[in-house]
């Protein structure tokens, strides 16, 4: 969890400028900033900043700068994130891996990483900047360009670049190698991209072994990555209990944090047993939001969270932001008490319900935003990718967790957006994705007998009160309906 800033400019901003635009993003980063100028040889200066949390232990200064300016060749890295597949028996560091990989590798794909990451790479003997996005974009990264000038500009955070004059801002794509060049004379930046992983849409595998294995080896990545253990946000939901069994088995340890409001309170007791009996060090455990905390949470989303209004609709025409959210309520409230207790790495359930369900339990719509009901076709070719796999609330939900997370300066990671793991998923025949709600996770649970309600998606209510008021709502309206049919 870090926060990267590339500029290239004719007008540099000022300090005064750099620290309000910076605001927001400096909080993925507690541990250090870092700030470097230099001229890019053609009149515009780069302007390059770093916000590091560090969770390696390493403390890698960024940007990494190599080469000699007025030489013409610069060579500048910027990464946020974390790097899964590098030797640590050659490399200290998985950013000194990629500060070795990528002078001189003009094409360097993202096809060849496996992690979670923001990759920036400037060349100034090419004039291109290559921006890298992992196959979800579970690094947030933005570009932006002022109308009638040439700067550019790319981000971690939006607010940063719009605090600088970038009138027109766009998200980076999922699964994207951006190529960015500065040719000497041109009025604007060229930008061109292309797809970096490739997803084989065979559906041929008749059982969940392979998907098993690659969610052990995603969840073990991720928990063992740096030198701080991770905690997990438990519910009685599928998602949660699935990564809390995968660290049980594979004996890592971890804490989790829990709220019981709106929680089936029997499988929550049997989960904090046997994860306890296993490598669980400790569970928080917190009956329910007050009225007053909820209070203080959402106005801690609305001043020290990056601005974000979900890219989804709830219902007809409808979309909220973030403090309109109860998941971002109670994600807020537990990393703050995470943070407290000390942690910084956070394994998250997101993506489950995008990739797995769709938010649909055999043909029936959960959801309103559902787009097929969880009814997976006999062929691929066409439907892939659906709504759900890239966009819609996968991007609504990974920036959820991403801006909260960031505001408590918690790196959140995502096992089930481990590209392996997803390739598993989709090779598995249709009869297999359709057997049940979320079936490969059902079946984990079940083979290791671990609790969960088959069948049942809870939606997330941290505030008691809430929580009593919308069963009260429901138990009416199901008595209404009972005496009208009667």
């Amino acid at each position: 969890m870090c926060s990267v800033l590339f500029l290239r400019t004719r007008v540099a901003p000022s300090a005064g400028e750099l620290e309000r635009a910076n605001a927001y993003a400096q909080r993925r980063g507690p541990s250090a900033t870092h700030l470097v100028r230099l001229a890019d040889g053609h009149d515009h200066e780069l302007l390059l900043m770093h916000n590091l949390l560090d969770i390696s232990g390493h403390g890698v200064r960024q940007p990494v700068v190599s080469g000699d300016a007025t030489a013409g060749s610069l060579e500048i890295l910027l990464f946020n994130g974390e790097i899964y597949n590098y030797d640590p028996a050659a490399y200290d560091s998985d950013t000194a891996f990629l500060a070795a990989r990528l002078p001189g590798h003009a094409g360097m794909p993202g096809r060849a990483l496996d992690g979670e990451y923001a990759i920036l790479h400037y060349s100034q003997a090419r004039q291109e900047l290559l921006v890298v996005a992992d196959p979800f974009l579970t690094k947030p990264l933005y570009l932006g360009r002022k109308t009638g000038s040439a700067d550019f500009g790319v981000a971690s955070y939006a607010s940063t670049l719009r605090m600088l004059g970038f009138d027109r801002v766009e998200m980076v794509a999922p699964n994207t190698t951006v190529h960015v060049g500065f040719a000497p004379g041109e009025p604007v930046a060229r930008v061109t991209a292309d797809g970096a992983f490739a997803f084989d849409l065979r559906q041929h595998k008749a059982d969940f072994s392979g998907w098993e294995a690659a969610f052990l080896e995603a969840v073990r990545k991720r928990a063992t990555h740096g030198a701080h253990p991770p905690y997990v946000n438990l519910s009685s939901g599928y998602d949660s209990g699935a990564v809390c069994l995968a660290l049980n088995l594979l004996q890592l340890p971890y804490e989790t944090f829990t709220i019981t409001s709106s929680e089936d309170a029997d499988v929550i007791r049997e989960r904090v047993r046997l994860n306890g009996a296993a490598s669980c060090h400790k569970a928080h455990v917190f009956d329910g939001v007050t009225p007053a905390e909820r209070a203080a949470m959402t106005q801690d989303i609305a001043t020290r969270v990056e601005p974000f209004d979900y890219e989804h609709d709830d219902g007809p025409d409808r979309r909220i932001s973030l403090q309109q959210d109860d998941g971002a309520i109670g994600v807020n409230f537990l990393a703050a008490q995470a943070q407290a207790a000390g942690f910084r790495v956070n394994i998250s359930g997101a993506g489950a319900d995008e990739i797995l369900s769709d938010y649909g339990m055999n043909g029936e719509k959960i959801y309103y935003h559902s787009q097929f009901a969880g009814v997976f076709p006999e062929s691929l070719e066409g439907f892939f990718p659906w709504r759900k796999f890239y966009g819609d609330t996968q991007r609504s939900y990974l920036f959820k967790e991403e801006f909260i997370l960031g505001r408590h300066g918690i790196e959140g990671r995502y096992p089930f957006l481990d590209a392996a793991l997803v390739q598993e998923f989709l090779w598995l025949a249709p009869a297999l994705k359709n057997l049940e709600y979320k079936a490969p996770i059902a079946h984990f649970l079940r083979a290791h007998g671990y609790p969960f309600e088959p069948g049942v998606k809870r939606g997330f209510a941290p505030s008691r009160e809430r929580w009593r008021r919308r069963w009260k709502k429901t138990l009416r309206s199901w008595f209404e309906r009972l005496a009208a049919g009667a």
